[in-house]
């Protein structure tokens, strides 16, 4: 596993196991997704949990990355996971830390329709569509502000978070479009619940879960590996200089 990555996606598929008790009980399993800086994707890590995530189990997922290999990363890119961004910057306080949009755009959806869903999702585009960060910022303003006049207490939410919302524009517009969702997992999520599916609905126990799922991510690994991102590969030595800043390589390692 390289220390240095570009991007780590961190996603939750939600599902049913038969636990050891014969009961069907709701579970999580997590999934860390790294990107290095040649473009290559591969599997870092899983974590089957039941119940909500916590501070506790994102410190437990933490160290167990570090410990096999994982010291740099450009950006983490997560859903808005209870306890996970204080974790973060504990452990990685260098490293961006991008929200998913995707998950953004589902909350609002459930939320908010017609005239009021399409004048926010107008302003979100402007923000996707900003050349600097600057730019983004004065839309994703605009885009705040709109949804406090509907909703107070979600407006603020995404007013404290815009540092993690708008993290995917300091990077070169080409490779943008990568790190602004975590779609970089929904192959493994799809293979879960196509697992789910013919296993009749529900995983039948935590060591079939484990087998199947790892056979699943070993070949997802081996395809990835041969063929990388090429607009991420071709933007190398860019990523090599924002990797610099935030970390200090030495000049002649660019």
């Amino acid at each position: 596993m390289p220390e240095e990555l570009f991007a780590v996606f961190i996603d939750a598929y939600h599902g049913k196991l038969r636990d050891e008790n014969g009961k069907v009980v709701n579970i999580s399993i997590f999934i860390a997704l790294g990107i290095d800086m040649e473009g290559y994707k591969q599997i870092l890590g899983y974590w089957i949990k039941q119940g909500r995530e916590n501070t506790n189990f994102w410190i437990e997922v933490f160290q167990d990355m570090i410990s096999r290999g994982v010291s740099k990363v450009g950006v983490f890119v997560t859903d808005d996971f209870s306890g996970l961004t204080s974790v973060i910057r504990k452990f990685f306080p260098q490293s961006d830390h991008q929200l998913c949009w995707v998950h953004m755009k589902r909350n609002l959806k459930r939320e908010f329709e017609g005239k009021e869903r399409k004048e926010m999702f107008g302003k979100l585009e402007k923000v996707k569509a900003s050349t600097t960060k600057e730019e983004g910022r004065g839309h994703w303003e605009k885009f705040v502000e709109t949804v406090k006049k509907y909703n107070p207490v979600m407006g603020k939410r995404y007013e404290e978070r815009t540092e993690n919302y708008l993290a995917f524009l300091d990077y070169p517009e080409e490779i943008r479009r990568y790190i602004y969702t975590t779609n970089a997992v929904e192959s493994v999520n799809a293979g879960l619940e196509k697992m789910r599916e013919d296993l009749g609905g529900y995983f039948p126990s935590q060591k079939s879960l484990e087998i199947n799922l790892f056979v699943q991510l070993s070949n997802l690994n081996d395809m990835w590996m041969r063929k990388p991102i090429p607009k991420i590969r071709n933007n190398l030595y860019r990523l090599k200089q924002i990797m610099n800043v935030k970390f200090g390589i030495k000049e002649e390692e660019i």
